[in-house]
């Protein structure tokens, strides 16, 4: 009976803590910005991965994430988020990898052209089409010098967090009014960094009730 009820507790416990998966593309920005939220966003019960394919082919991404998480103990109530960037990516590339993860419920967190647009998000709303080179020099105007794998970038961000969330989202709806899929290349300049950010908090407020 004892070896019994030990072994519901450890079930139930397993099934208390949730893991939130984030697969972000190679050995850059996003993986550094992610392991400093974790380790700000501290959440009881909420255990965050993140692990980086060495591919930047957004279908390759979302295929690695679902094999590697299923393989690694993905359960029911976990959350698994695949970040990638525009890059040279072409729309048939990008509405694979989008047709791929909504069949098996995967959520896909992209940027246009790339992820600074997102830190660049913090500053000021930018609605204007741009690659990389303007991004930084933007960037540049509030935090000099920007470079790429920046360890410190979300502390030097987190405090303009609802900034970045609310011209992120402004970018979005002007988008979608304008018919214009979030997913593709005419979608420069977007991200949808936010909701990750959101779905932590979401998490948080449940556990801390």
């Amino acid at each position: 009976m004892i070896l019994f009820w030990i072994k519901m507790r450890i079930t139930e416990r397993r099934l208390s803590t949730k893991t939130l998966w984030i697969f972000c593309e190679g050995e850059k920005t996003e993986k550094n910005y992610f392991r400093k939220l974790k380790i700000d966003e501290r959440v009881p019960g909420l255990i965050i991965k993140i692990i980086s394919p060495k591919t930047c082919d957004p279908l390759e991404i979302i295929k690695y994430a679902y094999t590697y998480a299923k393989s690694k103990g993905f359960q029911k109530g976990d959350t698994l988020y695949c970040v990638f960037d525009r890059d040279d990516n072409s729309d048939q590339k990008l509405q694979q990898a989008e047709k791929f993860a909504k069949a098996n419920n995967l959520n896909i967190i992209f940027s246009n052209p790339c992820f600074e647009y997102w830190i660049l998000s913090h500053f000021e709303y930018y609605a204007n089409s741009c690659e990389y080179p303007e991004l930084k020099s933007k960037i540049e105007l509030y935090i000099k010098p920007y470079k790429k794998n920046d360890s410190e970038i979300y502390n030097k961000t987190k405090d303009k967090l609802p900034e970045a969330i609310r011209n992120s989202k402004k970018i979005l709806k002007k988008h979608k009014e304008n018919g214009i899929p979030q997913i593709s290349r005419n979608s420069n300049p977007s991200t949808k960094v936010f909701e990750l950010i959101e779905k932590i908090r979401e998490i948080k407020e449940t556990k801390t009730k």
